[in-house]
């Protein structure tokens, strides 16, 4: 057990502030990738960035109850990675995506590891630190989308412009705990075609900030598990509701989240079969608005379960299932069944199959399937997830 906090307590040091030496341990459910930081060294006074691009295309058929039926093959994104140290005790990388426009700065950040081994402060727009999931981008998860109480509670995708530190340290000598708070300006992601957008201030006193925490940890079960859990946080306590119309504004709203998450992994001595099973529980608090710009206050909370097996390094197959009271009056259902298989040619080449079951109180119920496939060129890191 000692060998797996050494291995892990290394790769947690280092993968904070760059994967300078290819993928790092990675807790259950999590992507693994390969990649490096560049060819040059933290000690090296050179300045060779690594570049990497990944190009994520799906192709799928949906059949809508009494909604629209047919097939669409969609570039769902093309994205340019580039990172580097900048000098001995930072690193900084960019990420810009595509969906066939013009680009879109996704990630922008400099991690700063001079204060300890340990600790790393990070500045600039990057993903949330919650739960296992939001930190990844969309075409390095496990399944085709989020799960849709991540989708419905916290968004696709949530990045902001602020500050993160990020703390781990062990505790005995077979587990590890890792914290995390963040400050932003803001953390609601973006909403095409809202009829009533969300927007907090250009400018907020300290308490009217955004957050983010975490705090989660893992530890060896007997020779071949690993087992961890977490706890998060996303508070907004001041937004306004705006009718994109031109119909009006409603102030001073807030909006909270919080989250437990749970995963076990298992792998065989050969290390080629590998079981993970886990999930997440989500409740989402505050003040909100109807089309209308009527207020309510409203409690709702959902859960996604998901179990996956990989009988070889290159073949895996699982199934995940998300439910979710939406935050809309009346609180309104909606769950998703996903079954996928996935193949990887190369550990930057995959292939994935999936049939989705989706039923909503909101939106006409549908059943899904889907091709993805995605080719990584290059680096391909963009931080830490455990």
């Amino acid at each position: 057990m000692k060998s797996h906090l050494f291995r892990a307590g290394v790769a947690l040091t280092f993968s904070s502030a760059a994967f300078a030496q290819g993928p790092a341990f990675q807790t259950p459910g999590m992507p693994t990738m390969g990649g490096s930081l560049g060819q040059a060294t933290r000690f090296s006074n050179e300045f060779n960035p690594a570049f990497g691009v990944a190009i994520d295309l799906v192709g799928d058929y949906l059949d809508e109850d009494g909604g629209t039926d047919g097939w669409a093959t969609t570039l769902r994104s093309a994205e340019l990675v580039a990172n580097a140290w900048v000098d001995p005790k930072a690193w900084a990388y960019i990420v810009l995506t595509s969906e066939g426009e013009a680009p879109d700065l996704e990630e922008a950040s400099v991690h700063y590891v001079g204060l300890d081994s340990n600790t790393t402060i990070r500045a600039g727009r990057f993903f949330v630190d919650f739960g296992k999931q939001m930190q990844a981008h969309v075409h390095d998860l496990r399944t085709l989308e989020r799960p849709a109480v991540l989708r419905t509670l916290l968004g696709t995708e949530v990045k902001g412009d602020g500050l993160q530190v990020d703390h781990w340290w062990a505790t005995g000598d077979a587990t590890a705990v890792r914290a995390s708070f963040g400050v932003f300006r803001s953390l609601f992601p973006e909403e095409e075609d809202a009829v009533v957008a969300r927007e907090t201030p250009e400018r907020s006193s300290l308490g009217d900030l955004n957050f983010t925490a975490r705090v989660t940890g893992f530890t060896d079960v007997g020779e071949s598990g690993v087992f961890q859990l977490g706890a998060s946080a996303r508070m907004i306590p001041d937004y306004e509701a705006v009718d994109t119309g031109g119909g009006g504004s409603v102030a001073g709203l807030d909006d909270t989240v919080f989250g437990v998450d749970a995963t076990y992994g298992w792998t065989d001595d050969t290390g080629l079969r590998k079981a993970t099973f886990g999930g997440e529980y989500l409740v989402a608090s505050g003040d909100r608005v109807d089309s209308t710009l009527a207020p309510f206050d409203d409690t709702t909370s959902g859960f996604y379960v998901f179990g996956d097996y990989a009988w070889s390094r290159s073949d895996s197959a699982g199934v995940q299932f998300s439910a979710v009271e939406v935050p809309e009056a009346g609180s309104p259902d909606l769950s998703e069944l996903e079954l996928y298989y996935t193949h990887w040619f190369s550990e930057y080449h995959r292939l994935r199959f999936v049939a989705a079951q989706i039923d909503s109180d909101v939106d006409p119920d549908a059943t899904r399937f889907a091709v993805q496939y995605t080719v990584f060129l290059g680096s391909h890191q963009h931080g830490l997830n455990w």
